[in-house]
């Protein structure tokens, strides 16, 4: 129907007065908005009465084959994201079918293409003179919307087209979830209930820039605050302490619950003394020290003042980086490794702008080309090598080559990780595990009598390898040269038959602390890699050499790694004597280059040539005509990666964990 992404449909019908008779009243979450019932229940939308009749979303075998007879007809080229496909109701006793093509959720616009969708069927309601209509939840299958900002997003769509509209014709709005999936008939039943509209969900939610001010790395993004993940938050609340009042303080308390109301009515019973523009510098110094204090690493603030206050973006920005400049020059020593200041709201351009502006001044600020483009690759190419803005051992304040030839203390140290960043490699573990494969496939052979379903992470370590990462960066180099020269490689969702993203960048935040410094221009990505005890050693003084592999892999000698923790965790330790004891693999950092994507399995000595026609890895091409990795996404259980350069990969973490 459509070259989209995904589909999801809607079912419309034209009665006023629809009841649901096979459904207990303790079943459905209602509430009214005006002069529309808006509701949630459990079952499926093709035994959904709508009026007389039913719509579902297996719409083919409820409608027959008609529907798609008539789609074709009426959309012969598909339909763009976002738009409306209206057809007849087929089999079905419904009046319409609407469809609708949506974007993949972490996608450009996918939240804002999300609520067009839902304006422009009730838009597409009205002209039809219908009064009621049923939609899915949109939380689970391709799209994975996180289910509360399914919900809530639902929720703020309709409130604003019944604003916009107070002589529509819609009378009911119901959200079928099916009986199964009770989180998600939990989320849209609290989004219900909450009711709460603000703020404006159209925003894109993007990271503005990122730089260093000292020691401290400062992110400046487009989000939500009460969706970070970190040690703190800062909420800019009135005098008398009322979280009730003020959007940013409704959004933390409903995040929050009930106990931090409570909890700020009896530490502060008077309230606290109101600020003011000039105290902002202030005000910011003392929340990192509180946060130095409790050992916090990640602080997020929003941008103070710039709301109800209606302070000078410019005024807001310089303060606020004055105060973090401050701090960072008088506690050189503080556990504070990050400030993420969040911005929000209809002003959050011209903000953003402002901070911007203000970063100029400070080490790495945003400036040059535009990510994700030629002349940035280039830039990058030509960039003096340092250290990554996060190592402790090997610091970012000098180069790697004053490192190598100064440094008494070694050319590799393994460090313990800060919490945040533990939780994010943990997390990454967990959200690629995939328990339904245990013991699966030949290379898993005695882990099924284990009986374990998930994994522990008892330790997260960073490798710091001054020389290992010199040659990493150097062949990283290389490939930005070859990205700035011939264009940016395809991600690997994009390449022909591809099955899709890579599960762990895919699993990754746009602020997550791994991100840091990852280049996916260059289709450079975090993949696991499982080690035997007699072997991590070697890694951490060495790195990954392809040559010390076995002949036998499928794709031939190569460094083989594993978007999934699952398979990672086959390979450490043997097939003979499998056990619970303690395991260890690598997250590696990878740079997969232009990728070979492979059906079947083929004995490569290298990358094999993309010239057309060609396809050899025996060819006479040069490198900038050959592919850099391999990946097998065939009918295997797990797909493969596989680099053929002793310096294509950097084992930044150690993980130390048990089967569970």
């Amino acid at each position: 129907m459509s070259d989209c992404e995904s589909s999801e449909h809607s079912v419309s019908s034209e009665n006023n007065s629809s009841t649901v008779k096979d459904v207990q009243e303790s079943d459905v979450t209602s509430r009214d908005y005006k002069h529309v019932n808006i509701s949630v229940k459990e079952g499926a939308l093709e035994k959904e009465e709508l009026r007389h009749g039913r719509g579902s979303r297996a719409l083919l075998d409820a409608a027959g084959a008609g529907l798609q007879t008539e789609c074709k007809r009426k959309y012969p080229t598909g339909i763009q994201k976002g738009d409306v496909a209206v057809t007849g109701p087929g089999n079905l006793e419904c009046k319409f079918i609407f469809h609708g093509c949506l974007q993949k959720y972490g996608s450009s616009d996918a939240e804002k293409i999300y609520m067009q969708f839902i304006s422009k069927c009730l838009k597409e309601l009205d002209s039809q003179k219908l009064s009621s209509i049923a939609f899915p939840g949109l939380t689970s299958g391709f799209l994975k919307f996180p289910k509360n900002v399914a919900s809530k997003n639902a929720c703020r769509a309709l409130a604003q087209y019944i604003d916009a509209n107070p002589n529509t014709s819609l009378k009911e709005v119901r959200f079928v979830i099916h009986s199964e999936d009770n989180d998600t008939f939990k989320a849209f039943g609290d989004a219900i209930k909450a009711w709460d509209l603000s703020p404006n969900p159209d925003i894109e939610r993007k990271v503005v820039c990122r730089f260093l001010i000292n020691q401290i790395t400062v992110l400046i993004k487009v989000d939500k605050i009460e969706e970070e993940e970190v040690d703190m938050i800062v909420n800019s609340v009135n005098k008398t302490l009322d979280l009730e009042k003020g959007s940013l303080s409704k959004a933390l308390s409903t995040a929050a619950g009930p106990e931090m109301a409570k909890e700020c009515r009896r530490d502060h019973p008077s309230g606290v003394t109101e600020g003011n523009v000039v105290d902002i510098q202030n005000i910011v110094i003392k929340c990192l020290e509180k946060a130095d204090e409790n050992q916090y690493n990640c602080v997020a603030f929003p941008a103070l003042g710039t709301l109800y206050k209606n302070y000078p973006s410019q005024i807001t920005a310089e303060g606020m980086l004055k105060g973090v400049d401050q701090f960072s020059k008088s506690h050189t020593q503080s556990s504070l490794k990050t400030v993420i200041i969040v911005i929000y709201g209809d002003q959050h351009a011209e903000i953003s702008k402002a901070f911007v502006d203000e970063s100029v001044p400070y080490q790495g600020a945003c400036s040059g080309p535009e990510r994700g483009t030629q002349e940035f690759c280039r830039q990058l190419y030509h960039r003096e090598l340092h250290p990554p803005e996060y190592w402790t051992e090997f610091t970012l304040d000098k180069s790697v080559k004053f490192w190598k030839t100064e440094c008494d203390k070694g050319y590799h140290k393994l460090v313990d990780v800060d919490s945040s960043t533990h939780k994010a490699v943990e997390k990454l573990v967990q959200s690629t595990w995939q328990s339904q494969k245990v013991g699966q496939g030949r290379d898993a052979k005695g882990l099924l009598e284990l009986k374990y379903s998930s994994l522990k992470v008892l330790k997260v370590q960073r490798l710091e390898n001054i020389d290992v990462y010199e040659n990493y960066s150097h062949f990283r180099a290389r490939l930005f040269h070859k990205a700035g020269d011939i264009g940016i490689f395809e991600q690997l969702s994009s390449l022909s038959q591809s099955t899709g993203d890579i599960a762990t960048t895919k699993s990754l935040k746009e602020d997550s602390i791994l991100k840091k410094e990852l280049y996916p221009e260059i289709n450079e990505h975090f993949l696991f890699h499982g080690t035997k005890p007699d072997t991590y050693k070697k890694i951490l003084s060495q790195g990954l050499d392809f040559r010390m592999a076995g002949e036998k892999g499928m794709f031939g000698q190569g460094v083989y790694l594993a978007e999934s923790s699952t398979k990672a965790d086959q390979y450490t330790d043997d097939k003979s004597a499998r056990s619970k004891n303690e395991k260890r693999m690598f997250l590696v950092r990878s740079c997969l280059g232009k990728i070979h994507l492979a059906k079947t399995d083929n004995k490569f000595q290298r990358p094999p040539c993309f010239q057309t026609g060609c396809e050899s890895d025996a060819c006479e091409h040069s490198e900038r005509q050959r592919c850099d990795s391999v990946v097998g996404d065939g009918s295997w259980i797990f797909r493969e990666f596989v680099s053929y350069n002793h310096h294509q990969n950097y084992p930044e973490y150690l993980i130390t964990y048990k089967r569970v």
